[in-house]
């Protein structure tokens, strides 16, 4: 029985500090012209996407609130397996009407970059079936 527990307890410190090295490691990239190519003064999507909505412009701070806000919630989702190199997903900022559809990419088992595909205001964003939704 102690030895048993002992196991539950060493389990439980290792998977916290695998999620304690996954968040310190866990990078946010925007404003990259993801997929765009390398064309010098080509805007990324995500940097239209920013301006597009009259009068209310998405500044990059707004971005990345809602951004470190899922990050615990995004190494969950890494942990147990749901997100992992090049899962496409949607981080919503509810009170603002933000949607971020991210892609992750895994530079290493403990390091990940979370690519800003494009960003907007939105309240009826349809996201894919099954694809995993973050709400902060």
């Amino acid at each position: 029985m102690m030895s048993l527990l002992r196991e539950t307890i060493l389990k439980h410190l290792l998977l916290e500090k695998k999620i304690a090295a996954i968040r310190a490691n866990l990078t946010i990239v925007f404003n990259l012209g993801y997929k765009r190519g390398e064309v010098l003064g080509m805007k990324s999507h995500a940097e239209f996407r920013k301006n597009r909505h009259q009068g209310d412009s998405i500044r990059d701070y707004d971005i990345l609130q809602a951004v470190e806000k899922a990050k615990d919630d995004i190494v969950q989702y890494i942990v147990i397996g749901d997100l992992y190199n090049g899962v496409e997903f949607v981080i919503k900022e509810s009170s603002t009407l933000l949607n971020i559809p991210v892609i992750l990419e895994e530079v290493s088992p403990y390091e990940f970059n979370i690519f800003i595909k494009t960003v907007m205001k939105k309240s009826e964003f349809t996201v894919g079936v099954g694809q995993i939704v973050i709400w902060v």
